[in-house]
């Protein structure tokens, strides 16, 4: 593995860890960086338990919330070195626990997947937006991913070409006033589900109006995943999430025995 001495440099191998390493925890294949939140995930979220079938080991960034990676992640360059350095460090403690892969909990993250898996010692995934380019090429001639996110203004090109997907790609988000958008900002400690159903197919409403050419989704946010199957049923599409991108990278980590 090469990785970079700085976001911009030149390169150094670095060895991924030996197949045989030592390990605290065995049996635990998927690590996920969480950000520091306080409302109430359910179950299909990436940062509740029961979402998974496998065992996954989870590390919380402390003091980082979704408004402090939007800003950095879209471009502000003072803050998104340090918050980099900080999830290169719990990415390399969860390694080092012994997971063999990990993924973060935050679509806006793709911005540091160059960044963070070449520093890391295991395989990386940061953002459910890294199958954009796969699921494009499922898709008929004429038809397009539609990508719905937290906040549509916090969404930028650059996330997208971090994604190695056009920057053009249609997008929406949740409405400012929104019940999913302010439980999420203010941390509820509890959430209704049918509310935040409500909201999501809102948004994937309007996205559907302004671009009738979508053929798939795939949804930024990791707090969407509970409800891409009510999406997929309302508007009879594929949608991609956060849980499809992790169970298919945890079978690569992971392949099935038969």
């Amino acid at each position: 593995m090469r990785t970079p001495d700085n976001l911009n440099g030149t390169c150094t191998y670095v060895p991924r860890l030996p197949r045989d390493r030592r390990r605290t925890l065995h049996g635990v294949s998927v690590g996920i960086l969480t950000l520091e939140t306080g409302f109430e995930r359910l179950p299909g979220d990436v940062a509740h338990g029961d979402t998974w079938p496998f065992a996954v080991q989870f590390a919380v960034l402390d003091g980082v919330t979704g408004p402090q990676v939007m800003a950095a992640t879209a471009g502000d360059a003072e803050t998104a070195a340090p918050l980099l350095e900080r999830f290169v460090d719990t990415a390399a403690r969860l390694a080092a626990l012994g997971v063999d892969g990990i993924v973060t909990s935050c679509g806006f993250l793709v911005s540091f997947q160059q960044a963070l898996a070449a520093r890391c010692p295991v395989p990386v995934a940061t953002s459910s937006l890294l199958q954009i380019p796969s699921v494009t090429a499922l898709l008929p001639q004429g038809q397009r991913v539609g990508v719905l996110t937290a906040r549509e203004s916090a969404l930028t090109p650059a996330h997208l070409r971090a994604a190695h997907a056009p920057a053009d790609l249609p997008v929406a988000g949740l409405a400012e006033d929104s019940r999913f958008l302010q439980n999420n900002l203010s941390n509820a400690p509890q959430v209704s589900f049918d509310e935040q159903a409500h909201d999501l197919l809102a948004c994937a409403e309007r996205l559907l109006a302004r671009h009738p050419e979508v053929g798939a989704l795939v949804s930024e946010c990791s707090n969407f995943a509970p409800y891409s199957s009510l999406v997929a049923e309302r508007f009879g599409l594929q949608v991609f999430d956060i849980v499809s991108m992790t169970e298919w990278f945890r079978s690569g980590l992971r392949p099935r025995r038969y």
